[in-house]
């Protein structure tokens, strides 16, 4: 069981490397490239929808898997409750990284809803 939650946490981990770098992307190309061709906005914003989403719903069952081992698996008892702390703290960072990339994401949205073929 010990290895399955391991390798659980290392997925869980690059989740949220490749949701992070999606929604990265989103801002990227919402903030330096507004005249991307509509065609390949389309495109990319396509791809990039797919693989986020695939992410969200990974990381809310990896995420669960991961909250219910943390206490056996994870837990450092020489940290005691200043770790606590510090996952709120690196979860904080995390949803406001992922927020910016989000919010990126709904506007280019919104821009391929006007611009409709």
């Amino acid at each position: 069981m010990g290895i399955a939650i391991m390798l659980n946490n290392f997925f869980h981990d690059f989740a949220v490397a490749l949701l992070a770098a999606c929604v990265l992307v989103f801002w990227i190309i919402e903030r330096q490239v507004p005249a991307l061709a509509i065609q390949d906005l389309r495109r990319l914003y396509a791809r990039l929808s797919r693989v986020t989403v695939a992410c969200w719903i990974f990381l809310a069952l990896a995420g669960a898997v991961r909250s219910w081992g943390y206490r056996e698996y994870e837990w450092l008892p020489a940290a005691g409750r200043g770790q606590v702390v510090a996952l709120v703290i690196k979860h904080l960072l995390l949803v406001t990284l992922i927020g910016f990339g989000l919010a990126a994401q709904w506007r280019i949205r919104r821009r391929l809803r006007r611009e409709r073929p």
